[in-house]
C-alpha cells in the first residue's frame, strides 16, 4: 500500500517499480487520438456549416423556394466541387460515431467518404481556383466578390482549411484502426 508519509516496506528504496501494472500502449494511443479525431471532426463540422450558409441562396432556389434575405448576399453561384465537398459533412458523422465503441468499421467508411468527398472536391477545387487566382495575384482582378471579400481568395482559403482538416483526419483515423486492431498472439514453436 502507497503511503505518503508512512513507513516504506523493509528492503525497498523505491525503485522497484517496474514490476508494477501499466496502461498498455494501444490504449493511450487510442484514447489521445481518439480526442484529436474528434477536434478535427468538430473543425470540419464548422466548415461544413459555412459551406451549408454559403450553399443555401442556391439550395432554396433549387427546391423553389424564395427568401429575400438570402437574394440580397449576391453570391456567386455554387461550383460542383463545393457541392461534392459539402457531403464529406456525412462522412464526418461517421467518424464521429465511431470513436465512443472503437468501430473500426465506420472509421474505415469515414475515412474512405473523406478521400472521395473531401480530398478529392479540393484537389478539383485547387484547379479550379488556380487559374482565378493566378489573375488576382499578378493583376489584383477579381471577378466575384463574397463577403465583401474577392471570391477567389475565400475558396482558397477554405481549400486550405478543408484540405487540413481531411488530411489530419486520415492520419488520426489510421492510427486509431491500427490501435483498435485485435492483437492476435503467435503460438510459440518448440
Amino acid at each position: 500500500m502507497a503511503s505518503k508519509f508512512g513507513k516504506r516496506p523493509e528492503g525497498s528504496d523505491g525503485s522497484d517499480f517496474w514490476h508494477r501494472e501499466s496502461i498498455a500502449g494501444q490504449y493511450k494511443v487510442s484514447t489521445e487520438n481518439k480526442s484529436r479525431l474528434r477536434l478535427d471532426l468538430f473543425f470540419h463540422f464548422v466548415t461544413g456549416f459555412m459551406m451549408f450558409i454559403r450553399l443555401l441562396p442556391a439550395l432554396t432556389a433549387f427546391f423553389g423556394m424564395s427568401v429575400k434575405m438570402l437574394r440580397r448576399w449576391d453570391l456567386p453561384a455554387p461550383r460542383s466541387w463545393e457541392y461534392a465537398w459539402f457531403i464529406s459533412v456525412v462522412a464526418a458523422v461517421l467518424g464521429w460515431k465511431s470513436t465512443p465503441h472503437n468501430q473500426i468499421f465506420l472509421i474505415k467508411q469515414y475515412m474512405l467518404g473523406s478521400v472521395v468527398f473531401g480530398i478529392f472536391p479540393v484537389i478539383f477545387g485547387f484547379i479550379d481556383v488556380a487559374d482565378d487566382l493566378g489573375k488576382y495575384y499578378h493583376e489584383k482582378k477579381y471577378t466575384y466578390v463574397m463577403f465583401g471579400y474577392p471570391a477567389v481568395i475565400v475558396w482558397f482559403l477554405f481549400l486550405l482549411v478543408a484540405v487540413q482538416l481531411h488530411i489530419f483526419g486520415l492520419y488520426f483515423g489510421t492510427v486509431l484502426v491500427k490501435a483498435w486492431r485485435p492483437r492476435v498472439v503467435k503460438p510459440k514453436e518448440g
